[in-house]
């Protein structure tokens, strides 16, 4: 967790320091306005009646959600796209004399000016990249200094899915000697990995801001997961004023334990500056001992193993929260995947949060890592040209991620329109670049972009699609992602049998079929689209954003959500979920056919003769029972449980005729079943032993308000969050589906009301505010605790419901 000292208490610490830089937040205390002057910059500008806000914040969540008539705005989920400032008032009580003081914004979107004490120190045009403000020469000790931050979000095209905006992400102020390890400034990696030792290369950047020259001595402790110390290195070099100097070392780890999905063992390299006998600095780096490789015949082999990459897409929202990056958002979200069956994530289209990145590397997720969408003027206005901008960004990502072991391969972009279009050469010489300019910097790592579609001329349903090879750029990648165009595989492989493929985005309109569609054996595996529901990229009002995400935006299950844990996890299950045929919605998108067909999870369906039901399973047979009595046994088709899946080969390729919507494996799980009130129950068994069971059971008259925390103790940082779950339940607390009161809520104590939602991605209804409709008998209110130790009381009323009551503890 984060540390939250106030900077009044945190500068009088680094007085009485000299040792190890001190980072403190910087998140609370701040005004904000949607007040577009430029005055705002000035010292003393009257910020009195501005709203007190605490970081990270979304200044667009709070909405309104408003139709565009252009119908532009979609993307961005129908929220406004606004320009505002923040301020904020400190005053530095310690002498800082000598030091040297930073600022860290880890994300503000977009177009960043920072101010301070009036003068400009600060312009960052890409709202995904932190950056890093050295302020030493304009902060003032022992008198109030202001900070001001202005930002533009008013550019239509800067992305095509919900940006937020604002200063979304932390902001941290570090305090170091004049001799200091540079931002980002460590790069750790294996060039060599055995059983029986793994060599460690270091490179290790330190600054000297120092007027003169100085010797400076590195001392560089690798520790192993529980913080013995295996070796220290040291050198003593003479570095000269103004001048970065770039330390290599070289550790060996004899019986290293490896970073793994299944043991994510993590090591840790200690960087101990001194200049002439005293302690300039102390740097911390966790890094991994694994390898990766990526090979035509099985794929992806992480620690010489094959691993099949069973993935999701995520976009960087936290639904109700908007973007602003609370920990805990993500870690809710990340945990409620991993216990799906995922195993690697693909973070589109943009630099991420680097919460998740840590969080990968503790928990053993894959990652995909991806700092670009489009080749274009996208992330930094229109205007500012991508081949003006994208080395200095693509060097900050790097080096900010390199150190990762969670992450598994660099993706360059993301359909980019270069691979279409003759006039750029369909994308060869920029591929080139960028592949050539990472491989100098980070060359441990493949590359790959993703490709749609996945033709050579793009021209899709032209007369020789389906005849034509694939495209120029993927002769230059690493591995072959492609967006939803698996069926090519085959027939492609054939023709070039050095490829590798990796399916970076597969439909879930199928119901996720696409996992059937292709060899596994071969392939590095599949990443679904989406992985969440998330704000914008809507298919048009009244949607407010991509509603075909495996789990919602609030992050419950869906009952689609236990089709993609059959195929993903290795733990039996089974889930009941209802279907209607005639209730099946298409959409063609991106030259892509989406299928959607509701499902609901529950048993009350009045005034039907038959309902039509799956059970999805990863057993061997499911059993059915209506009331107690049997309804009889279905056998699971055995790709299910076995999870051997060969699809077509190019000898089965038909070129006329290749797309394959999957084979619809679901319909062998499906049931028509007579309806009663009562209890429907599914047992699925292996070797008729029972392994699973799941039970609906009918709702009666909606009777009360369930609250349910996700966590009932959080901590009194200001930080964390508690999710509470709201059900709609009748007497004997089952679920009512149809329930859509609406509900009140009180917060009180150590706490506030942070932000309401439901599943229902078409009310126009704001996320900041202190009602909501359930919706399917639910709701969801997420409660953000103080900075003092107390109680949270939170209090749920709805008319004809019984009241409900829950305590949050905060330490």
């Amino acid at each position: 967790m984060r540390i939250l000292i106030s900077s009044f208490i945190f500068l009088m610490v680094v007085a009485g320091l000299r040792a190890e830089r001190t980072r403190i937040s910087f998140n609370f205390d701040w005004r904000f306005s949607l007040d577009g002057t430029t005055a705002a910059a000035a010292e003393g500008f009257d910020d009195s009646r501005w709203q007190s806000v605490d970081l990270p914040h979304d200044a667009s969540i709070a909405g309104p959600f408003v139709k565009d008539s252009l119908g532009s705005d979609q993307k961005n989920g129908f929220l406004p796209r606004q320009k505002g400032w923040y301020r904020k008032v400190f005053t530095p009580e310690a002498e800082l004399q000598g030091k040297r003081v930073f600022f860290e914004f880890e994300g503000v979107y977009r177009d960043a000016r920072v101010f301070l004490n009036g003068r400009e120190v600060a312009h960052q045009l890409n709202g995904y990249e932190g950056f890093l403000v050295d302020v030493t020469d304009v902060i003032k000790a022992g008198v109030p200094n202001v900070m001001a931050v202005s930002y533009d979000n008013t550019d239509l095209e800067s992305s095509r899915w919900y940006n937020g905006e604002g200063i979304y992400r932390d902001v941290w102020m570090l305090v170091t000697e004049p001799v200091y390890v540079d931002y980002h400034g460590t790069y750790v990696h294996t060039p060599f990995v055995s059983d029986e030792v793994a060599r460690v290369a270091l490179q290790t950047e330190v600054v000297n801001s120092r007027p003169d020259s100085v010797w400076v001595t590195l001392h560089s402790d690798v520790k192993d997961p529980e913080g013995k110390v295996l070796q220290t290195l040291t050198s003593t070099v003479p570095v000269a004023s103004g001048e970065v100097y770039y330390f290599r070392q070289q550790a060996k780890v004899v019986s290293p334990r490896r970073w793994d999905i299944e043991h994510p063992e993590l090591y840790e390299v200690v960087s101990r500056v001194e200049v002439e006998g005293e302690l300039s600095d102390l740097y911390r780096t966790p890094f991994g001992i694994r390898t990766v490789e990526f090979t035509p015949e099985e794929g992806l082999l992480l620690n010489g193993r094959k691993v099949l990459a069973k993935g999701v897409n995520i976009h960087h929202d936290l639904g109700p929260l908007g973007a602003a990056a609370f920990e805990r958002g993500f870690e809710r979200r990340l945990e409620g995947l991993k216990r799906l069956g995922v195993n690697a994530i693909r973070l589109s289209h943009n630099p991420h949060d680097k919460f998740i990145l840590d969080w990968c590397d503790r928990n053993g997720m894959l990652v995909v890592d991806e700092p670009f969408d489009k080749w274009a003027d996208q992330f930094f206005g229109q205007g500012n040209r991508f081949e003006d901008h994208w080395e200095e960004s693509l060097m900050a990502f790097l080096k900010r991620d390199r150190n990762h072991p969670s992450i598994i391969i660099w993706s360059a972009g993301n359909e980019v329109h270069q691979q279409r279009s003759p006039r750029y050469d369909f994308g060869v010489p920029m591929t080139k670049k960028i592949y050539d300019f990472i491989r100098s910097f980070e060359p441990s790592r493949a590359i790959t972009v993703g490709l749609h579609p996945s033709r050579k001329s793009g021209a899709y349903r032209s007369e020789n699609y389906y005849r034509e090879g694939p495209p120029e750029m993927v002769f230059y990648m690493d591995v072959v992602s492609t967006n939803y165009r698996e069926e090519f595989w085959p027939v492609d492989k054939a023709n070039h049998p050095q490829l590798i493929f990796m399916l970076s985005e597969a439909q879930v309109g199928n119901l996720g079929n696409e996992w059937f569609n292709f060899d596994h054996r071969s392939s590095v595996g599949l990443f679904y689209w989406g992985g969440t529901d998330y704000i914008g990229e809507s298919f048009g009002w009244p949607a407010k954003g991509w509603t075909n995400g495996i789990i919602d935006w609030n992050d419950h299950w869906k009952p689609f959500s236990y089709y993609i844990h059959s195929l993903y996890s290795e733990e039996p299950m089974v889930h009941i979920a209802a279907f209607d045929d005639s209730n099946v919605r298409q959409q063609y998108w991106n030259e892509v056919q989406l299928r959607y067909q509701p499902l609901f999870s529950h048993w009350n369906w009045a005034g039907r003769d038959s309902v039509d039901l799956y059970t999805f399973s990863n057993a061997q047979e499911v059993e059915l029972f209506l009331n107690g009595r049997s309804m009889g046994v279905l056998q699971v088709p055995e790709e299910y449980y076995t999870k051997d899946i060969r699809a077509y080969t190019a000898d089965e390729y038909d070129p006329d005729n290749p797309i394959n919507l999957g084979p619809a494996m679901h319909k062998n799980l499906a049931w028509r079943i007579p309806y009663e009130p009562g209890v429907i129950e599914a047992v699925s068994k292996i070797d008729g032993k029972e392994v699973a069971r799941h039970r609906l059971e009918t709702a009666g008259a909606p009777a009360r308000i369930v609250l349910e925390a996700d966590r009932s103790e959080i901590n009194a940082d200001g930080q964390d969050l508690s999710y509470v779950t709201v059900k709609v339940v009748d007497k004997n607390g089952v679920l009512v589906p149809n329930a859509e009161h609406e509900i009140s809520f009180r917060v009180s104590g150590a706490g506030s009301n942070l932000a309401v939602s439901s599943a229902d991605m078409i009310t126009d209804a704001p996320f900041v505010a202190d009602k909501r409709k359930a919706f399917q008998g639910k709701a969801m209110l997420v409660v953000r605790s103080e900075r003092e130790p107390g109680t949270i009381k939170v209090r749920a009323t709805a008319r004809g419901l019984r009241t409900a009551n829950i305590e949050i503890i905060t330490r």
